[in-house]
């Protein structure tokens, strides 16, 4: 379990808030109402973690370790001058930065309240790591958070296959050229979700964090009705070149609530499927593509009784963004 140098824990209320901002995916050049947005939101809403949901950068522009820090520097600064503990995963274009990931991990990681952890050595990506989120007693955990790496865009698997042998002519248009999370992270998921159950003495009811959303997302989209469809959902969800059985394994193990995740800038949907809710969260950066209406993050209030209640804040409504 990772080993937070700042502990998460449960208000006196029973009340655990986060702000999960995704795809600000901003350079050195950057769009100053991101950074402005991002202060915005914390100050607004005041949370007790910001997790940074993958493509925190623009890794095409974004290539040197200096370069990298300089961007942390900037854009961590509404939660280190604000004492909020952070967390991130990485996107795509984080994995796009000329500098290993585990590099750029210890970099994050060295920043003050970054309560990050890293993948262990036989587990594929790197931001693959739990964390905790205590009582209001202090006796147990209550909650925790699975945070996944859903890597780059060019899987190669043992047999060969590559994106362009599997992306073929007649599929789902939603199959796309991204990476999947793999079987040894779903292994890792399940063995430290049975430790916890073993630990408390019963399933401890869980969020998953992770940059690219499985396969799953669209049968949301596809049946609005009946999975108590909102938010925005126009744009094409784009998921991995095949199902990575990650949505299977959590229906099995039955602790996750939530599925958290980016990626699709226009897309900030909620609705429930097989009894776990997706939630997607948009775009918080202001130089990508996007929505500009709908640029901000999500909030989950979590409860203790391990309830969830979620909604999108968007940065229009806390200032002026021209």
């Amino acid at each position: 379990m990772n080993t937070q140098k700042i502990k998460l824990q449960f208000k006196e209320n029973g009340l655990f808030r986060i702000l999960m901002v995704s795809d600000i995916q901003e350079t050195l050049d950057y769009d100053p109402r991101a950074l402005q947005g991002l202060h915005a939101m914390i100050r607004a809403k005041k949370p007790d973690l910001v997790i940074l949901g993958g493509d925190n950068c623009d890794g095409r522009k974004v290539k040197t370790k200096e370069e990298l820090r300089q961007y942390l520097d900037i854009f961590t600064a509404p939660m280190e001058e604000t004492g909020t503990p952070w967390m991130h995963v990485y996107g795509n274009h984080d994995h796009d930065v000329a500098v290993p990931a585990r590099e750029q991990s210890a970099m994050y990681e060295s920043y003050p309240h970054c309560i990050s952890g890293h993948s262990p050595e036989d587990v594929p990506g790197v931001s693959n790591y739990i964390t905790p989120i205590i009582s209001h007693d202090g006796q147990h955990t209550a909650f925790v958070l699975y945070a996944f790496d859903t890597h780059h865009k060019e899987p190669v698997f043992a047999t060969g296959a590559t994106v362009d042998t599997l992306m073929l002519p007649n599929r789902p248009p939603y199959f796309r050229k991204w990476d999947i999370i793999r079987f040894e992270q779903q292994l890792w998921y399940w063995n430290a979700s049975k430790a916890l159950e073993a630990q408390e003495g019963h399933k401890v009811p869980a969020m998953a964090v992770m940059h690219v959303a499985p396969q799953e997302v669209n049968m949301v989209v596809d049946n609005p009705d009946e999975s108590d469809l909102t938010g925005e959902h126009d744009e094409l969800m784009q998921c991995g070149v095949v199902n990575s059985g990650i949505f299977a394994t959590m229906l099995q193990r039955g602790d996750v609530k939530v599925i958290a995740a980016g990626h699709s800038h226009e897309v900030t949907l909620d609705g429930i499927y097989g009894g776990i809710r997706f939630c997607l969260d948009g775009c918080a950066g202001f130089s990508p593509y996007g929505l500009d209406d709908h640029r901000g993050g999500r909030i989950f209030d979590l409860h203790e009784d391990g309830s969830v209640e979620t909604y999108m804040v968007a940065v229009k409504d806390l200032m002026e963004i021209g």
